[in-house]
C-alpha cells in the first residue's frame, strides 16, 4: 500500500521525563499547511470512513502480533497524539504497534496508524522515530485516502486489501510481504503513480512542519531516509530484500534530494538540544528490546554499563527468569540514585519493580508501589492497567475496574482494558458472597470478552459471547433481581446490534 513509511518519534510518557520546554520552534507560525481537500465531507462519508477505519484495526488486530506493553504503548501515542494535534482536531482512531522487526509503518483510512517495532530499534533518536510518525500523520491529515474520484477509491479498497495482507505476510515471512504489498500496489495504481509520488512528497513536506511544530527537529527526516537508502543500495548489491519502508514508499534520488534541501530551511539544533529526548528514546530503545525478546542477557549487561535504559531491562529480564536477587540489587543500585535523577526515571522504573515483585507473587507490595505512581499521574493509561493486574491478583477487583472502565469509554478499541475488565469481573464473580452480585459479574465479564473479540475481528465469538451473556441475563431478570437485569439486556441487546454491523460490514 501507497502507506506503510517509517519515521521516528518523541512520546507522552516523556511527558514527566523530559524537560520539553528546553525548545520550542523558532517561529511556530511558520507551519503553513495545504487547504485540505475535501474539508467539507457529509455527515455519510464521515461515518463512512470512521467504518473503514474501525474495519481496518479490527482486521489488523486480529491478523497480526501485536506489542502490547502498556508503557510502550503510551509513549509513542504520547508522540502520535501530540504531532496529530498540530493538524487535526480528531485524534486519531488507534496506534498499533507491530512486533515485527522490519522497519515499516503505515496509516490506514480513519487515523489508524501503525508502526513495527523493527521501525523503533532502527532509529538512533526520538527525532528520527518522529520522522516516520510525522509522515504518517501527514498522510491522515492530508487526506490522502479519502479524496479522489470514485476509481481511485475502489483502487483505494484494493491497496487496503493488499496493505492487511502484507502486514499479515510480514508477521511470518517478511519476503512474501514484500511480493504481496508490491503486487498490490502495482495492480492497482500503475495508472496514478503520478499521484503517488505527489502524495510521498507531500507527506514529507506536511511532515517535517508538523514535527517543527511539535518540538522535533525536522532534520531527522532526510537523516533517516538516508540511512534506509544505505541500507536499500547494500541490500542490493547483496541480492537481500529491501526494508519495507523503501518498498512501500520509494526513495528516489529526487525525494531525497527534496528532503535534504528542505530540512536546510530549519535551523540547526545545538548539541544540548539535539540530546533532549535521548533520555527518553534510551528507556524506550531497551524496553523494546527485551519486551520482544530480542535481548539476550549478554548484550543487556553490556549495554548495562553505559545505558540507564539497559540497566532497567535487564531487571526487568532478571525478573522474567526468576532471579530475584540480581533483581533487587540492580533496584537497590537506582535507589541510590539522587532524587532527580530516580524521578527521571519514573514512571518507568516503579513499572518494572512492580513486574518483579509481580513474579513473585508480592501483589499487594506492587499495588503499593504502582499506586503512589499513579496519583502522581492519574491520566496515565498505561499506570491504571498495571494496577489494575496487580489489584486483581490482590483480591481487589472492584477497584480495578473503577480503573478501567474509563479507559475503554476514551478509546473503545482498548483491547488490553477489555480484557483487564473481564480478568476483575471473572474475580468478582468467584469471590461475591451474593448470587445477584456473582452474576451480574458473570455477565459483564462475557460482554467485556465479547468486546475484545469484536476488536480482534471475531466476530462470531463476539456474538456467542453476547448470547450467552443475554441468556443469563434474562434468566436473571425472570427472577427476583429483574431491576438489575433489565438494564443490562438492554446494553446487551444493542451490542449484539453493534457486532452484527461490523459483522456485515464489506468495504
Amino acid at each position: 500500500m501507497t502507506n506503510a513509511h517509517t519515521t521516528k518519534v518523541s512520546t507522552p510518557a516523556a511527558l514527566a521525563t523530559t524537560n520539553y520546554g528546553s525548545w520550542q520552534p523558532s517561529r511556530a507560525q511558520e507551519l503553513k499547511l495545504p487547504s485540505l481537500q475535501g474539508q467539507g465531507l457529509s455527515f455519510a462519508d464521515q461515518y463512512q470512513t470512521k467504518l473503514l477505519g474501525e474495519w481496518s484495526l479490527q482486521n489488523i488486530n486480529g491478523r497480526i502480533k501485536m506489542e502490547h506493553d502498556p508503557w510502550i504503548q503510551e509513549t509513542i501515542k504520547d508522540m502520535t497524539w501530540r504531532m496529530n494535534a498540530q493538524v487535526r482536531q480528531q485524534a486519531p482512531l488507534a496506534l498499533v504497534i507491530i512486533d515485527n522487526p522490519s522497519i515499516n509503518a503505515f496509516a490506514a483510512p480513519g487515523g489508524v496508524i501503525g508502526v513495527n517495532t523493527g521501525t523503533i530499534l532502527a532509529a538512533n533518536s526520538m527525532d528520527e522515530l518522529a520522522s516516520v510518525i510525522a509522515h504518517e500523520v501527514a498522510h491522515v491529515s492530508q487526506r490522502h485516502y479519502e479524496s479522489g474520484a470514485d476509481e481511485r477509491k475502489k483502487a483505494l479498497l484494493m491497496q487496503i486489501g493488499g496493505m492487511l495482507a502484507a502486514i499479515a505476510a510480514s508477521a511470518v515471512d517478511g519476503d512474501a510481504a514484500a511480493a504481496v504489498m508490491m503486487g498490490s500496489q502495482t495492480a492497482t495504481m500503475n495508472s496514478s503513480m503520478a499521484f503517488s509520488r505527489s502524495n510521498e512528497r507531500e507527506a514529507d513536506r506536511v511532515g517535517m512542519q508538523i514535527m517543527n511544530q511539535a518540538g522535533y527537529d525536522p532534520r531527522a527526516m532526510p537523516r533517516f531516509f538516508a540511512t534506509m537508502n544505505q541500507k536499500s543500495q547494500l541490500n542490493q548489491v547483496e541480492n537481500q530484500f529491501l526494508p519495507s519502508f523503501v518498498r512501500s514508499h520509494p526513495l528516489s534520488n529526487e525525494r531525497l534530494s527534496d528532503t535534504q534541501s528542505r530540512a536546510q530551511r530549519y535551523p540547526p539544533l545545538s548539541l544540548n538540544q539535539q540530546q533532549r529526548h535521548q533520555a527518553l528514546f534510551d528507556l524506550l530503545y531497551w524496553r523494546v528490546q527485551v519486551m520482544g525478546q530480542h535481548a539476550s542477557e549478554t548484550s543487556l549487561t553490556t549495554a548495562a554499563k553505559n545505558s540507564i535504559g539497559a540497566k532497567l531491562a535487564l531487571m526487568y529480564w532478571y525478573g522474567e527468569q526468576q532471579r530475584f536477587d540480581d533483581a533487587e540489587t540492580l533496584m537497590t543500585e537506582f535507589q541510590r540514585l539522587t532524587a532527580a535523577k530516580r524521578q527521571a526515571l519514573e514512571p518507568l522504573l516503579s513499572i518494572t519493580y512492580s513486574q518483579v515483585l509481580s513474579e513473585q507473587g508480592k501483589w499487594q507490595q506492587a499495588v503499593d508501589v504502582l499506586q503512589a505512581q499513579q496519583r502522581l499521574y492519574p491520566e496515565r493509561r498505561d499506570l491504571r492497567l498495571y494496577l489494575a493486574e496487580a489489584l486483581t491478583q490482590n483480591n481487589q477487583p472492584t477497584q480495578a475496574q473503577t480503573l478501567l472502565k474509563p479507559l475503554t469509554q476514551q478509546q473503545p478499541s482498548d483491547r488490553y482494558a477489555w480484557q483487564s475488565l473481564q480478568l476483575a469481573n471473572e474475580k468478582i464473580a468467584k469471590t461475591a458472597t451474593s448470587s445477584s452480585v456473582a452474576d451480574i459479574a458473570t455477565i459483564n465479564a462475557l460482554r467485556y470478552r465479547s468486546y475484545d473479540q469484536l476488536w480482534n475481528a471475531r466476530y462470531e465469538s463476539a456474538l456467542t459471547s453476547l448470547t450467552q451473556a443475554k441468556q443469563l441475563a434474562e434468566k436473571m431478570q425472570a427472577s427476583t433481581q429483574s431491576s438489575s437485569a433489565r438494564p443490562l439486556l438492554a446494553n446487551i441487546v444493542q451490542e449484539i446490534k453493534n457486532v452484527k454491523t461490523a459483522k456485515d460490514y464489506k468495504p
